[in-house]
């Protein structure tokens, strides 16, 4: 009895915050009883997520950025860092092959260690092919059981967060594109699933278990997807918990609803866009925001090297519209996914990527606001007043005793007609020739700078 006791005291403060939220929820949201059982209480939560990473040492460039791979990588771990995500997710392919003495693997290992949240991944066939056979387990057993998932199988669960469950599926098979769900994993997945219920829960694999277009179709589209997909599809269905699936592989950014569940396909890191995306969850609706690498001129290289592959020609005769399908439309890449019924589907507007943006053309404009002055406001900015003292040469020269000997000259040209004309053309042309020959020391701090 004190164990079982022990156990209803420490499940008490969850139980009761989840209560509470649930009120909310039905106060504030108008959930009904229904659709809280369907998506379960959990509290708001946002999750990265980063897939085909390819991070290769010493490879050369292909459509894949191998040679900024490590970059890119530590490009996104910094923004990951700065968004203050739950978790993260890497999405499979995360290294071009191992490496010798898994010095890739090893590698990724040290760059991603820098997050500041949580983190865990699912293979892709990158992740288990090479020269040599590897062994998924002996490679990639001991990084989960350090995150404390205790499985002989390369398919795994946790709970991140109270309330939610995630599941990470493994469709990798060695030297091959098309991926694979067999029935060991799906007996597995449908265990999982009645004894994680009344949690949210999102699924992950590296292939996309509902192809998006054009991978939805034949040869050579299929060659690149999930025969069986539609097993883990019913399996997944089965549960009215699950309702979201994230995959990457095939370098498209596509949204597809089959049923409840939101199936997002996201786009790749080594290759175009080079992006990874946000997904901010409440009861409500799942939020999906992408985000680019800092390096836009790579990403340009990334473009130019995508729509030159062979998949690109064989989209169509115009390669260009190929990077459209990576790229995705503003329902794919910047949208707002409901989770109850009756609720839109509605694109969003992100306001962290705009500042950037704003802050670069301001500081120009200030810099070349500050060289226009001297010029045609002179009286205001007191860095300027050595150059307009011999528009004000009877204030000045008591107090500069080599612009005396310059300045006397001018004082019977510049009385005259400044009290008749205001300024006239004539006399800041001659000024400024007289300002530029006493005035050669001055000038050597900007070349300084």
């Amino acid at each position: 009895m004190d164990s079982y006791t022990d156990k209803i005291q420490s499940l008490t403060p969850i139980t009761r915050r989840q209560f509470l939220l649930g009120l909310a929820s039905v106060a504030v949201l108008g959930f009904s009883k229904d659709s809280q059982a369907a998506v379960g209480l959990f509290e708001p939560f946002t999750f990265g997520y980063v897939s085909d990473c390819h991070l290769a040492l010493g490879l050369p460039d292909s459509y894949k950025m191998l040679q900024e791979s490590q970059l890119f990588i530590q490009d996104v771990v910094k923004s990951l860092n700065e968004k203050k995500v739950d978790f993260t997710i890497f999405g499979g392919d995360n290294v071009e092959g191992p490496g010798r003495d898994d010095s890739n693997w090893q590698l990724f290992i040290d760059v991603v260690q820098s997050l500041n949240n949580p983190w865990n991944f699912v293979l892709g066939e990158s992740d288990v092919s090479g020269m040599a056979p590897v062994d998924k387990m002996r490679t990639y057993g001991p990084d989960w059981k350090g995150k404390g998932i205790e499985s002989k199988k390369s398919y795994w669960s946790q709970d991140p967060l109270s309330g939610v469950h995630v599941i990470g599926l493994d469709t990798s098979r060695p030297n091959s594109n098309t991926g694979d769900f067999g029935r060991g994993q799906g007996e597995w997945l449908k265990e999982d699933l009645q004894m994680h219920q009344r949690r949210f829960t999102i699924a992950f694999s590296h292939h996309p278990l509902l192809s998006p277009p054009p991978y939805d179709s034949g040869p050579p589209w299929d060659d690149y997807t999930v025969p069986n997909g539609a097993n883990a599809r019913e399996i997944l269905a089965s549960s009215k918990y699950v309702r979201l699936v994230v995959n990457g592989h095939v370098h498209v950014s596509k949204v597809q609803q089959e049923g409840n569940i939101w199936y997002v396909s996201s786009p790749s890191l080594a290759v175009y866009p080079c992006a990874y995306r946000l997904f901010k969850v409440t009861p409500e609706a799942v939020t999906i925001e992408t985000y680019h690498v800092s390096f836009p001129a790579l990403i340009k290289k990334a473009k130019n090297a995508f729509i030159s592959c062979a998949l690109a020609y064989k989209y169509s005769s115009k390669p260009s519209t190929f990077a459209l399908l990576a790229e995705g439309s503003r329902l794919d890449s910047e949208v707002s996914l409901p989770l109850i019924e009756g609720k839109p589907i509605q694109t969003i507007e992100k306001k962290k990527q705009a500042k950037p943006k704003k802050e670069k053309p301001t500081k120009v404009k200030q810099e070349s606001k500050k060289e226009t002055k001297p010029a045609a406001k002179p009286e205001t900015e007191s860095d300027v007043k050595p150059e307009t003292a011999p528009e004000a040469v009877p204030q000045s020269e008591p107090g500069k005793v080599p612009e005396v000997k310059v300045e006397p000259q001018a004082e019977p040209k510049i009385v005259p007609k400044s009290e008749t004309k205001s300024e006239t053309k004539p006399t800041p042309r001659e000024e400024p020739k007289a300002e530029v020959k006493t005035r050669a020391p001055s000038s050597g701090e900007s070349n300084d700078k």
